[in-house]
């Protein structure tokens, strides 16, 4: 999860594959992560998975080259 919000909890955030400073890995092609907006914002916890559901939108590639969005999204109690 990489935060787009200066909070602790977020409702703007994008999903990627692995950590975006990882040396070992390239940078994250626009197939490989999804941008998230959620209808509540989520505490940001490191090293705890969550599961999210709401809309998946296909954008095609639009100027900021994000392929996925996924809108009204809220976590799922896990």
């Amino acid at each position: 999860m990489m935060p787009l919000e200066n909070s602790s909890r977020q409702s703007h955030f994008v999903l990627l594959a692995y950590p975006p400073g990882c040396p070992f890995h390239l940078h994250a092609l626009p197939n490989q992560f999804i941008e998230v907006r959620t209808s509540q914002p989520i505490a940001v916890e490191e090293r705890r998975a969550i599961t999210l559901t709401g809309t998946l939108r296909l954008t095609g590639q639009d100027e900021s080259g994000i392929f996925y969005r996924l809108v009204n999204a809220r976590q799922i109690d896990s």
